[in-house]
């Protein structure tokens, strides 16, 4: 024991911590110590304190706090021994044999399946680029010369190529490697036929982690046959490689930052605009591989800068996951900012239409998050169209979504963007803070809507199409109604049509003056645009069956009584059997 607890110190003297946190996080000088943001939780000031006198950190911001080991230890996700033995290597110093802990009886039996698939993957890469220069690659060769890549960006990437399902499989044998494992690992599947590769006939792309080891690959087909299949295609996920978890090119990123720095990372859909990105001079381009962006994702990238740009492609779908992975950068700590490439182009195409200097130029006018949000609300509610009419119909809605933009910033952030919205919608800051107050209680509308019966929400909705004019909305008898919100609703909608007048929107707020916001919402916000008008109009229907099953279910309940007390009565029989009749057929 005391020669294991002699070679734990040999290597925390050998890797000084300042040195080790530096390879990973930007670190700035604050008088004797250094500071950087926490890799542990999202902050956007710096609270993580190195000392390196003292050779430990303390986050003052979570509390994290330990030494060197401990930092691989939580950094790199891995066990303390696996730790011991990443500092080891660095510092050149040979792991002791037989000193693990016995507890860990697992370690052992772990760590050398783990490196048996490094070196499967390994060496599937090294037979990918071996086959790319190979006779066999001239359609790879061809292909990539067409994209515009170079020779040296083909190597830093280690770009190969499939020629067929049987080459790889008899390859790995070859070099002793069981197929069973070459399975698990990803790199050839098991067919009804036999083991084959998953990837044949595409030019393959390795996938790294941020170690610069091979954990995966990506496969692009090369032609109609293969196309068929998915342009793309990735090896299956696997013990090395879960797609949400990783990011491609993050180890090319990790390195740019420990050779120089990294302002800012890029981060893109697909391996293809990652290498002609890097190419192209931006070295910190990462690809979410097709994926939503992840918390653990989210993290990778925190750790490597404080700056993210997202750059997905220009497409209705791209635009979509843009959306989906901001908040989760955001909440990082991270300083999000969005770009827009013009023309539906994806970065690749972009770069190779127009060049380098005018990819830069839409970094430089990339939206910070909020500004991002806020011109999609706009774009889905225009309220500053010129139109009366359509203004007053988004405003709600435009309001609506510009709080909860705002209800995700901090508070430095929200007096900013309070401004804005403001001048914007024309509502005084005033009043918006007020909302914002109000959020902090659970949406009343959710609620409302969550507590309704069908029943309820039906009235709401034959109401609300009723009020916004439509011309297939009609009603015969008020409904039977639980709320006094209803009744007066219907009470005016009935009294309209008495005197041959229009019933008008803005009357509700004057007949009903004491509701809640919820159920003003109900009736409001109902989207009536004209390419949802006949799927509108069967929901409308459909609300005014089940309105009118209730109000026979409520007329038999009431005869029912009236049977009890008098059950020697034929005509309430009779007019008992009409009325289920009815039930029957309303239904």
């Amino acid at each position: 024991m005391a020669d294991w607890t002699d070679f734990i110190q040999q290597v925390k003297r050998a890797n000084d911590i300042v040195d080790v946190i530096g390879s990973y996080l930007e670190l700035r000088h604050s008088g004797a110590n250094f500071m950087a943001r926490c890799p542990f939780h999202g902050e956007k000031t710096p609270s993580f304190n190195v000392n390196r006198n003292l050779q430990i950190y303390k986050c003052f911001g979570c509390g994290e706090s330990g030494d060197v080991i401990k930092f691989v230890e939580k950094y790199e996700s891995c066990t303390f021994y696996e730790a011991l033995e990443i500092l080891a290597k660095r510092a050149g110093l040979k792991m002791p044999e037989n000193t693990r802990d016995k507890s860990d009886v697992e370690y052992s039996e772990r760590k050398k399946k783990r490196e048996t698939y490094l070196d499967i993957c390994r060496q599937t890469a090294r037979f990918y680029y071996r086959c790319y220069y190979g006779e066999k690659g001239e359609i790879a060769r061809r292909y990539v010369a067409k994209r515009g890549f170079d020779e040296q960006t083909v190597k830093k990437f280690g770009i190969g190529y499939s020629p067929n399902g049987n080459a790889l499989p008899q390859h790995l044998q070859s070099l002793g490697f069981k197929l069973e494992d070459c399975v698990k690992c990803g790199v050839i599947q098991q067919t009804k036929q036999g083991y084959n590769d998953a990837l044949y006939g595409r030019l393959i792309i390795p996938i790294f982690n941020m170690q610069g080891q091979v954990i995966a690959f990506g496969g692009r087909g090369l032609d109609e046959r293969t196309i068929e299949r998915g342009k793309y295609k990735n090896t299956s996920e696997t013990p090395l490689f879960v797609k949400k978890d990783n990011l491609f090119a993050i180890n090319i990123a990790k390195e740019q930052k420990q050779l120089t720095s990294l302002p800012y990372l890029v981060v893109v859909e697909g391996y293809m605009d990652v290498i002609a990105m890097y190419q192209a001079g931006f070295k910190g381009a990462v690809a979410s591989m097709g994926t939503s962006l992840t918390e653990q994702q989210a993290k990778w990238l925190s750790r490597l800068s404080d700056t993210v740009y997202i750059c997905y492609d220009g497409d209705s779908a791209g635009q979509k996951a843009t959306v989906r992975g901001m908040d989760i950068l955001d909440r990082a700590g991270l300083e999000v900012k969005v770009m827009t490439v013009p023309e539906k182009l994806d970065p690749d195409e972009y770069i190779k239409k127009y060049g380098a200097q005018a990819f830069e130029q839409l970094i430089k006018e990339a939206l910070p998050l909020p500004d991002y949000k806020l011109k999609l609300l706009d774009a889905t509610f225009p309220i500053n169209s010129g139109d009366s009419t359509q203004r007053n119909d988004a405003l709600p809605k435009y309001v609506k979504g510009a709080l909860n933009m705002l209800r995700s910033l901090d508070d430095v952030r929200q007096a900013r963007y309070i401004t804005a919205v403001s001048l914007k919608t024309g509502y005084s800051e005033d009043y918006i803070k007020r909302k914002l107050a109000e959020g902090d209680k659970p949406d009343l509308a959710e609620v409302t809507v969550g507590a309704l019966s069908p029943e309820d929400k039906a009235k709401y909705y034959v109401a609300s199409c009723i009020l916004h004019g439509e011309s297939y909305a009609t009603l015969e008898e008020k409904p039977l109604c639980n709320t006094s919100f209803l009744s007066a609703l219907f009470d005016y909608i009935l009294q309209c049509k008495a005197e041959g007048v229009t019933p008008a929107m803005d009357m509700i707020y004057t007949v009903c003056p004491n509701a809640e916001e919820a159920q003003y919402a109900q009736i409001v916000d109902v989207d009536f645009s004209a390419d949802k008008q006949e799927r509108n109009k069967r929901y409308f229907e459909e609300c005014k069956r089940l309105i009118t099953v209730e109000t026979l279910k409520h007329k038999r309940d009431l005869l029912l009584k009236k049977i009890k007390q008098n059950p020697d009565d034929g005509s309430l029989l009779e007019e008992l059997n009409k009325l289920s009749k009815q039930i029957a057929d309303a239904r």
